[in-house]
């Protein structure tokens, strides 16, 4: 029986050998249909959508969030700065930038237009056609965040004292501010009611000079700042908004803010894609996710920002904090003038390829 098995089996090869060899095909090997080709490579990775942030960062869930939709990518976010050569990063698909940066990065960079691509519905008219992009083709606001000058007051002080303008901030005991000097000069100009970005580089200069002999060891990081207000080490700042707004019980909650009647500097963030991205259609779903409104109603409690979703006159709708009274926001403005140019030290020339050139005095030595 056995025997018997294993002959049926040869056979039944044999068979199907002979009938492959009668059906085979007798055209030539270019008339059939080509073969799918396999990827270049199976450990590929998938593309990422990279998005360069200036200011505090887009909570995770959002990104999780947009990249759940079918087909979108993953979100490869990354903090703006400047390479270690002075230029700012080209790489990006998408940046969220203040003002300030997206005409210094337009530079390097041509932006997109976004007519037709990232709508503005809902988007307060306060915010659109601003002087950097009066037509609002290249950019996008999305949220805004005031600086205010910020102070630690006793329990129960009434909220018009607490609240109101320090006119010599300055001189005001106690006192630490940002060590960003294009910052404090540019308050400094606002504090005689006059126009940021309208003196000139003549203005600007005085005004650097001011501060700079005006706030000779008062001045320290932002982050040293805010610290320091939250510990009692200091006692007046001037610092963004969103700092007390995620954090309200800092300082035991006895921290309270003001703005000058002349008005506050601004630090307005814009969405802006370059025309270069190869990613371009879904950086464009990408800044429309930022403008739904469902992220910019979250917008405030999420990052401490304001959102650009608001109808003129109603701009802290939503904010439990009481904003200070009146005119400053109409007359606040944002810097745009020029960065200072990075001072890029270029390498000593040496005669020999592994020259060592001591840091402090010294023989050249070579390895």
């Amino acid at each position: 029986m056995p025997g018997l098995i294993g002959l049926g089996l040869l056979v039944a090869v044999g068979l199907g050998f002979g009938l492959g060899q009668w059906l085979k095909p007798t055209g030539s090997e270019s008339d059939r249909l080509p073969m799918p080709s396999a990827p270049s490579s199976i450990f590929q990775l998938p593309s990422k959508l990279v998005v360069y942030q200036e200011g505090p960062v887009i909570p995770q869930l959002w990104l999780d969030t947009f990249s759940s939709g079918a087909g979108y990518l993953k979100v490869d976010l990354r903090t703006l700065a400047r390479n270690a050569d002075g230029t700012w990063p080209s790489d990006g698909d998408v940046y969220l930038l203040k003002a300030r940066s997206f005409s210094e990065l337009g530079r390097a960079v041509s932006w997109a237009d976004l007519t037709g691509k990232v709508p503005m519905d809902g988007v307060n008219p306060v915010y659109r056609g601003q002087a950097f992009d009066p037509r609002g083709l290249q950019s996008r606001p999305w949220r805004i965040s005031p600086w205010f000058f910020m102070k630690r007051v006793a329990a129960g002080t009434n909220p018009k004292v607490a609240m109101a303008p320090v006119l010599r901030w300055a001189s005001e005991p106690g006192a630490i501010f940002p060590a960003d000097t294009d910052l404090m000069a540019a308050i400094w100009i606002k504090s005689q009611n006059r126009s940021v970005n309208l003196g000139g580089e003549n203005a600007w200069t005085i005004a650097k000079q001011q501060v700079e002999a005006s706030l000779v060891g008062k001045m320290a990081t932002e982050e040293e700042c805010w610290n320091g207000l939250k510990d009692g080490r200091v006692n007046f700042s001037y610092l963004p908004s969103w700092r007390l707004i995620l954090d309200p019980q800092a300082g035991g909650g006895l921290i309270r803010w003001s703005a000058l009647p002349t008005g506050t500097l601004v630090d307005f963030e814009v969405m802006a894609v370059p025309e270069g991205s190869p990613r371009k259609e879904m950086a464009y779903r990408f800044c429309e996710f930022l403008l739904a409104p469902s992220q910019q109603a979250a917008l405030l409690g999420a990052t401490g920002f304001f959102p650009v979703h608001s109808k003129p006159g109603m701009e802290w709708a939503g904010s439990t904090f009481l904003m200070p009274t009146g005119p400053w926001f109409d007359r606040s403005e944002f810097i745009l003038w020029p960065y200072p140019q990075v001072a890029v030290t270029s390498p000593q020339p040496t005669s020999e390829t592994n020259a060592v050139v001591p840091a402090i005095g010294g023989e050249q030595k070579s390895e």
